[in-house]
């Protein structure tokens, strides 16, 4: 694995667990529901935010609805 590849592994290992992190800090005051949809909102404005379109951001949120799904669900 090169260096641009570690650093990236690193970096997305950090984010899922400053997620983990910022979301049991929630639970301890917040429903789950509360939280799951906050961070499905919060994600969701992001995607289309950063995306070049709408169309594009759709893409994107359906391809990791399916992948969710597929793992999830066997």
């Amino acid at each position: 694995m090169s260096k641009k590849e570690t650093a990236m592994r690193e970096a997305h290992d950090e984010l899922y667990q400053n997620l983990n992190n910022v979301s049991q800090t929630a639970l301890n005051t917040l429903e789950p529901l509360h939280v799951l949809t906050s961070g499905l909102d919060y994600f969701l404005t992001a995607t289309y935010d950063s995306a070049p379109s709408s169309e594009e951001a759709e893409v994107l949120i359906n391809a990791s609805i399916k992948r969710a799904k597929e793992e999830n669900n066997g």
